[in-house]
């Protein structure tokens, strides 16, 4: 009988430890402790190094699938963050982020902007200047997506700590998987 109990109770304790699973999107408040995870595998095919030209630069960056803690709602949720570079006409890095580690990265995905699943949102932040990029594919091979970054707010370029540009190309751009 104790046998029956202690496999009881242990299998009491198993059942409550482990994390709930709700697929990525759900709407409704989150519940804490649970994990949105992209089961349909909707965020893949954004995940690579993708290469596009802007004013005369090459913009390099490549997304990654992440499974991030949301500390302020206690959750867990699969999110695409992004690492890029910058590279001047003559192949030089002008500035990079692939040093980062991935929770400090300033590029992440805040969730599809339709129930299509066909155009993802991102939000950039760094010290001094934040904005949203969209991104939707350009051919139904997912190997070309349409880039455009939008911010509204001023660039401060005193002695803050803040970078002298917006790193971030804004406006329209077309990125090619690699």
């Amino acid at each position: 009988m104790k046998n029956i109990l202690f496999i009881l109770s242990f299998i009491c304790i198993s059942c409550t430890a482990q994390q709930q699973i709700i697929p990525l999107g759900t709407k409704g408040f989150h519940i804490e402790g649970a994990y949105y995870k992209d089961i349909n595998n909707d965020l893949n095919p954004y995940e690579g190094t993708w290469q596009g030209t802007f004013e005369g630069k090459t913009f390099v960056i490549t997304f990654f699938k992440i499974k991030h803690y949301q500390p302020l709602g206690k959750y867990y949720k699969d999110r695409i963050v992004g690492r890029y570079k910058m590279l001047d006409a003559s192949g030089n890095e002008l500035y990079s982020t692939y040093n980062l580690p991935e929770e400090k990265a300033k590029i992440k995905s805040l969730g599809f902007v339709n129930s299509t699943k066909d155009r993802l949102r991102l939000l950039f932040t760094d010290l001094c200047i934040e904005g949203q990029v969209v991104l939707n594919f350009d051919n139904s091979q997912k190997t070309q997506m349409h880039w455009k970054y939008v911010t509204q707010q001023t660039l401060i370029t005193d002695d803050t700590g803040c970078a002298p540009y917006n790193e971030m190309p804004r406006g329209d751009m077309t990125l090619i998987k690699q």
